[in-house]
């Protein structure tokens, strides 16, 4: 079937497929010539993508990104009328066995968006191509160690499996940010092909892990809490580690304050997060008292004003004197 459609939140894994096919059809002599990308083309233009006739230069692979077509952008959205859909559906009726389209829509991971598939144009669609929806991993997802596993291997890197378990939940899910920095990883260790968590620490760019930090708030093993402090201290200055304290305690506040009236799921859609986490946090902080959480706010603000003023000598010190709670009044 020369009509795809791929459509969902993970970016990473749709430009794959589209590599993949574009790969295999067309010549690498004519790559220039026969791949084609638009973007929310006018239904003029994408009744004549469709009707495009075979080259003497072989297969023509077209990439139509429709997210204009079912979202807003630019406060705009395009719709076409009844007449101009019937003839789009004639027009994928007769695509060439060597014209192959590709119709992608993209929806950005922070937004709550989904096709409405109760309309005309994704129904015309649907009834020609071959449909796939990509959904982003989440954080729980059993399947997403396999998945980072098989990266590595693409790019001739080897891995233990703890390893592998640290990058992820280092980094996270977002497939493109991995994907960024095992190509940092790669021309790090060359000439050898195996990484180890040290080289994960000192070549990586760490993301904020909600999980961790929310530990480090809530966590009582000072051990472990130093333990994690440390390595994030050698990526980062104390005054940016307070920061994403703030934004997590932040979200833990808004938890705990509304946990009795609103539910998970409400919750999620507020703080724009997934649902599990969200449950799982709610029940990291049950046994944690309101007043707590805000006493532990309060310490931390205060200990970024000292540090910002220069009241504090050791800044790094300090941080973790405050976070181990060795400070009733910073």
């Amino acid at each position: 079937m020369p009509i795809y459609f791929f459509y969902g939140k993970e970016e990473y894994i749709i430009s794959g497929e589209i590599n993949k096919l574009k790969n295999k059809l067309i010549d690498p002599a004519f790559m220039s010539v026969n791949f084609r990308i638009f973007y929310s083309p006018t239904m003029d233009n994408l009744i004549e993508i469709c009707n495009t006739a075979p080259l003497m230069f072989g297969n023509i692979v077209s990439v139509v990104h429709c997210e204009n077509y079912f979202f807003k952008l630019k406060n705009k959205k395009i719709d076409f009328s009844d007449d101009q859909i019937k003839s789009f559906d004639f027009a994928l009726k007769n695509v060439s066995e060597s014209n192959t389209i590709i119709f992608v829509c993209n929806i950005a991971r922070e937004d709550n968006k989904k096709i409405d598939a109760r309309t005309k144009f994704f129904k015309v669609i649907t009834s020609h191509a071959n449909v796939k929806e990509y959904n982003e991993f989440r954080d729980y997802s059993k399947e997403f160690n396999s998945f980072a596993i098989s990266m590595l291997k693409e790019k001739n890197l080897k891995a233990d499996i703890k390893t592998v378990n640290y990058l992820t939940q280092q980094l996270g899910v977002n497939l493109r940010l991995i994907d960024s920095e095992l190509e940092k990883l790669k021309t790090a260790v060359y000439p050898e092909d195996k990484i180890t968590i040290k080289d994960i620490n000192e070549y990586c760019s760490l993301k904020e892990n909600f999980f961790e930090f929310a530990d480090l708030i809530t966590g009582t093993d000072k051990n472990a809490i130093l333990k994690y402090l440390d390595v994030i201290l050698e990526k980062k200055h104390p005054l940016e580690v307070i920061a994403l304290l703030q934004t997590n305690l932040h979200k833990l506040l808004y938890l705990k304050t509304y946990e009795k009236e609103k539910s998970a799921k409400r919750l999620a859609e507020e703080l724009k997060m997934p649902e599990y986490p969200v449950k799982l946090m709610l029940e990291k902080i049950r046994n944690i008292e309101l007043k707590e959480l805000s006493n532990i706010k309060h310490n931390i603000t205060q200990a970024e004003y000292n540090i910002k003023t220069g009241k504090v000598k050791n800044p790094e010190y300090y941080l973790e004197t405050v976070l181990i709670g060795g400070f009733e009044n910073v």
